[in-house]
């Protein structure tokens, strides 16, 4: 009788082992989970900045479109300016110190919205950059465009950049795309 309880006893598993075993299953299987979920967000966090750079460079493109066509720009204080050299009834924004002539308030940055190919001035107050609100909203993001003066050449060259902001899990995000427009 002693032997066949040693026989058993030995082939058998004790509490413990079942409990370590299930232990480190766990853990295995919460690791994978970890891992799954970090790669799902990782790469939502990719196709967002993918989608706001896309975005940030089709704003520019409006904007180098807007200069081709002779687009307006629209002021808050009431003065618009357009492309050309020569606009009837507008200035030309070569002919304007941005930060000082066209944003309000002024000198700061200026930030514009595209409306059908137009850009429209938004005002800031406080230190608030880029504005809380009234960009072009785009699904879960928001489109600005900053015009800004070359310092040395400003009557023949402007820095256009397009800014895309957007939240998420992990807070807020930007994409930033720039150039510079030559007078034509």
């Amino acid at each position: 009788m002693n032997l066949k309880l040693k026989i058993l006893v030995d082939n058998g598993q004790t509490l413990i082992e079942a409990v370590v075993v299930i232990a480190v299953g766990i853990i295995v299987v919460a690791a994978l989970v970890f891992a799954t979920i970090a790669s799902l967000r990782n790469s939502g966090t990719a196709k967002n900045q993918a989608q706001a750079t896309k975005l940030a460079q089709e704003g520019l493109e409006i904007v180098r479109t807007s200069r081709d066509r002779d687009g307006a720009i629209n002021n808050l204080s009431g003065v618009n300016y357009c492309w050309a050299a020569s606009c009837s009834g507008m200035t030309p924004i070569w002919s304007a110190r941005l930060s000082q002539d066209i944003c309000i308030p002024a000198p700061s940055v200026c930030y514009f919205k595209i409306t059908s190919g137009d850009l429209i001035s938004l005002s800031i107050t406080g230190a608030s950059l880029p504005p809380p609100s009234g960009g072009e909203t785009i699904g879960n993001f928001t489109r600005y465009v900053i015009l800004d003066d070359d310092a040395l050449n400003y009557p023949n060259w402007k820095t256009v950049t397009a800014l895309v902001t957007w939240s998420d899990f992990a807070g807020t995000h930007e994409s930033r795309v720039s150039t510079f427009l030559r007078k034509l």
